[in-house]
């Protein structure tokens, strides 16, 4: 099916939750351009940057654009948002809070130099990218503005896609790099980047070893929020949700899975470790901290892909014991 329009619900063991819809529409005038448009509301009721927060996001891709190597990358998204003031003395949330906008909008263009089939290789990529972030209320601080910047991107891939596992290597980088004063009120430059392998092992199908690790870092910009955080049931399962954060961050895990009886419901072990430029124990050093876990993660595959993930994680370090976590999409 080309067009689809779908529910999308996510939901979390952090009391988070959003509900929408989505419009998926893969093969536009039989271009093989994709188009994906997406309403959410959601609630967030353990996070320190939001309590509430409505979104649309736009995204179009063209590639091949004349028979070329070469792809067309739109994106446009507008986030609404309801955000806590954060005590000063406990650095604790407080009662009250702020309205905050987001607007984005990105253009761009990449190169495709996969050449073999099934595809797999290096994309590169450059964009421009507009930001801008504005407040309202009685206690909203001073808006951050709006920023310009130019964008690299460098990805790899090289997956085989099983039903209900995968293998094979992924790697995605970008770089963010504004200047004050050209269509910017302010410097900041923002790198990330992430790798995941995944690795059949032994005779039974879909047990998989998986190794993952991510890493960003921000330098300038307003200083009016971290930008990374980790804790919750996304990364870092065994600490509550933004239990680190900070304007630097690195993360990897080790991650086995076998089927348990049905290829759709798999046992799940992992060991995590991640660290940030701040912490809710006052530490600023970005010391690591580490937890480990067992769980199951089921996916389904009926009509679309849905995959839950829940059990238990133990932080190795600080935190407050055995931690439960539960998530899907």
């Amino acid at each position: 099916y080309h067009l689809l329009v779908l529910p999308r619900i996510d939901a979390s063991s952090d009391n988070d939750y959003s509900y929408g819809a989505q419009l998926r529409w893969s093969n536009v005038w039989g271009l093989n351009h994709r188009l994906n448009l997406t309403v959410e509301k959601g609630k967030f009721p353990n996070e320190r940057d939001r309590l509430e927060e409505t979104s649309a996001r736009l995204g179009y891709r063209a590639p091949y654009i004349f028979d070329s190597p070469y792809e067309l990358r739109v994106r446009l998204e507008r986030r609404e948002r309801v955000t806590p003031i954060i005590d000063p003395v406990s650095n604790e949330v407080s009662d009250d809070s702020f309205d905050e906008t987001f607007d984005h909008f990105e253009i761009g263009a990449a190169r495709d130099f996969r050449g073999n089939r099934p595809r797999s290789g290096w994309i590169l990529g450059g964009a421009l990218f507009w930001q801008r972030q504005d407040t309202e209320g009685e206690f909203a601080p001073p808006p951050d503005g709006q920023a310009l910047a130019l964008v690299g991107t460098a990805d790899y891939d090289d997956m085989r896609f099983h039903v209900y596992s995968e293998t094979g290597r992924r790697f995605n980088a970008r770089v963010e790099l504004a200047a004050e004063g050209m269509a910017s009120d302010y410097d900041y430059t923002r790198s990330t980047a992430s790798y995941f392998q995944s690795r059949a092992i032994g005779n039974v199908p879909h047990q998989t070893v998986h190794v993952l690790g991510s890493a960003g870092v921000l330098t300038g910009g307003t200083g009016s929020r971290n930008e990374f955080s980790l804790g919750g049931s996304g990364q870092m399962r065994g600490y509550d949700s933004d239990f680190l954060e900070g304007n630097y961050y690195y993360y990897g895990s080790l991650e086995y899975l076998r089927p348990v009886k049905w290829d759709w419901l798999r046992l799940l072990a992992f060991v995590e470790v991640g660290g940030s430029g701040d912490d809710r124990e006052g530490l600023r050093d970005g010391s690591p901290y580490a937890d480990i876990g067992v769980g199951v993660r089921i996916r389904l595959s009926w009509f679309v892909g849905v995959e839950i993930e829940l059990g238990w994680a133990y932080p190795l370090r600080g935190g407050e014991g055995a931690n439960f976590f539960a998530g899907g999409n």
